[in-house]
């Protein structure tokens, strides 16, 4: 998206918009979008790392309201159709670390060193999580949606995997929207995971799900030390809040903060429960 559209998606917030290719890893652009609001409240930068796929569209009505205030620093991963690479794309390609050292190298491109909240979610959220174990990335805390300690593949999804990426339209089409529409309880997070799989970019998607489908985040994250909050939507049922709350236990600073719905998760409403999180936990 151009700024423009982006402003207007955003129905036009009190901010600057910046929009750029910045060079991560492996020869990869990752599209930025930052927000630098005209009455900065002060606090620390939001490095904002959105979920496997997803478009700025389904985030519009937290951004909307959030870039008004703090500055945002919006990093579409490799996988989205954002990012460009001039050579071919494999499997390895799209493996947690490869995403992990492209937010480090983006972030200290934009010298914001490490004081900084990582705010992300599902694929966003676990790469953060990686990043921060592995000591590739580093800051003051991380505000964490659905994180996803495994990629789990249902056996009637193989079939997804194996097949030549121009198959998935019909596949998405013919199983896995109706999937989602049957396990997803909420209408809006239906329509944004729906929106996500059609805008998708398709060959790296295929490579995304062969690279991370026998990922699993270790039990133990006790390597992490800075404050983490697992934020949990108690009507989420395509992440499980089981997951999340043993993330939250193995993690030395880790919380958890329950929210209403997915949807809560992605709205204005959301900001003062990072803000109390962040000021009990952070400062």
């Amino acid at each position: 998206m151009n700024i423009q559209e982006v402003k207007s998606l955003l129905d036009n917030p009190d901010c600057e918009i910046q929009s750029r290719l910045i060079e991560g890893a492996d020869g990869f652009q990752l599209r930025v979008y930052s927000f630098i609001p005209n009455n900065d409240s002060g606090a620390r930068p939001v490095v904002f790392i959105p979920g496997w796929t997803s478009v700025m569209d389904g985030w519009a009505p937290l951004l909307a309201e959030w870039a008004n205030n703090r500055v945002i620093h919006y990093i579409e991963t490799r996988e989205k159709r954002s990012a460009e690479i001039s050579r071919r794309i494999r499997k390895e390609d799209f493996e947690m670390h490869r995403h992990a050292e492209d937010l480090r190298i983006v972030v200290n491109r934009l010298e914001l060193g490490s004081d900084v909240l990582w705010f992300g979610s599902s694929l966003g959220a676990t790469v953060i999580l990686h990043g921060l174990r592995e000591k590739i990335l580093a800051g003051s805390g991380a505000f964490l949606i659905a994180p996803n300690s495994e990629f789990r593949f249902s056996t009637w999804q193989i079939p997804f995997i194996a097949a030549p990426w121009w198959c998935y339209p019909p596949l998405i089409r013919l199983f896995g929207l109706p999937y989602l529409k049957w396990r997803l309880k909420e209408p809006k997070q239906y329509i944004r995971y729906r929106r996500t799989l059609t805008q998708a970019h398709l060959p790296r998607l295929k490579k995304s799900v062969q690279a991370n489908r026998r990922f699993a985040l270790p039990a133990e994250l006790d390597a992490i030390e800075i404050p983490v909050a697992i934020c949990v939507a108690v009507s989420d049922t395509l992440h499980t809040g089981g997951d999340s709350h043993s993330i939250a236990d193995s993690l030395p600073k880790g919380s958890v903060v329950e929210v209403p719905s997915n949807q809560y998760a992605h709205e204005g409403d959301l900001i003062p429960d990072v803000d109390a999180w962040e000021l009990e936990s952070c400062d």
